[in-house]
């Protein structure tokens, strides 16, 4: 009879040379068992998913500075009671004057002044003298009976009347008589000084009260407190437990070479376990079943599905 690999848990195995090809592994628990074959019930633990979490153990908050407001006692002059500005009216005065009113105007007027003749006697001539001619003798007109006659130029003188005549000596005329403006004596007021408006101003009335005045106000400074964080590496686990039937390697099938070849896979993945010495010891198996529990394989065992994960021929 062969001898079995106990590895905890406890297992069932039968033995089975690595040259026969059988399946690495079976969906169920009822897989059919061959002779020279090694199975294990092992189980198959939630499969752990580290990352790493940046965890908020503070947020981050406004932070407020107030510096209180420096002030300062003093005296203040208040205004109790306003100037004003009024007015008062100043009435006008008057005074007494004596003076001439004119009641009538100064006319002027124009008169005919008649004109003035003077009697004289006047020579008339009623009739100018004048030429005549009378029939006369004259040389040759006696004898002669050629019928010729002969006429004598008499000058018949002027007659003359004396006659009383109206002589003008000034002609008639005008002349503008002025006649002078009539005045009367009156008295009576007048202004001597207008009515004036003058200014009243009344002063404010004031008084001192204490006060309190800000010499530095108040200030308020604001500052943000950044988050406090940290980074933590966490666990989640996938999948349920379960207990599964998988095909294992026989103990007389450990060779060296396979267990070295194991021991050089978990190593390039980051499990320790010493020195690769091809001996399937404590460290080598705990190294194993942690990546059987990393990769949601049946952990306990040396099974064909871990080997083909690994990629260990």
């Amino acid at each position: 009879m062969r001898s079995f690999l106990w590895l905890p848990p406890l297992f069932v195995a039968a033995s089975f040379s690595l040259a026969t090809p059988v399946a690495a592994q079976q969906p169920d628990q009822t897989a059919t068992i061959s002779a020279g074959q090694c199975w294990v019930n092992a189980p198959i633990k939630p499969r752990p998913i580290h990352e790493e979490v940046e965890v908020v153990l503070q947020e981050s908050s406004v932070r407020y500075a107030v510096t209180p407001a420096q002030l300062r006692e003093g005296v203040q002059q208040v205004v109790t009671r306003e100037g004003v500005k009024t007015y008062r009216v100043v009435p006008a005065t008057f005074k007494e004057v004596t003076e001439q009113v004119e009641v009538k105007p100064e006319t002027q007027r124009s008169v005919v002044v008649p004109a003035v003749y003077e009697a004289r006697e006047a020579v008339l001539t009623v009739e100018a003298a004048k030429t005549v001619l009378e029939p006369c003798q004259a040389a040759g007109t006696r004898y002669g009976n050629n019928g010729a006659m002969a006429f004598c130029a008499t000058e018949v003188p002027a007659r003359e009347e004396t006659v009383m005549v109206n002589v003008l000596v000034e002609p008639e005329t005008t002349r503008v008589i002025t006649e002078p403006a009539v005045y009367e004596t009156v008295t009576r007021w007048v202004i001597d000084q207008p009515a004036r408006v003058v200014e009243v101003t009344t002063e404010p009335q004031l008084a001192n009260v204490a006060v309190v005045e800000t010499v530095n106000p108040e200030k308020v400074e604001q500052r943000t407190e950044p988050a406090v964080t940290r980074t933590m590496n966490i666990t989640k686990y996938e999948g349920e437990p379960q207990i599964v039937l998988r095909q294992a390697v026989c103990d007389s099938d450990l060779q060296p070479g396979l267990i070295s070849r194991l021991q050089a896979a978990l190593s390039s993945r980051g499990y320790s376990l010493g020195n690769i010495d091809s001996k399937l010891g404590q460290r080598t198996v705990a190294a194993l079943s942690d990546y059987q529990a990393d990769n949601g394989l049946a952990i306990g065992a040396v099974t064909y599905e871990s080997l083909e994960s690994l990629g260990v021929r």
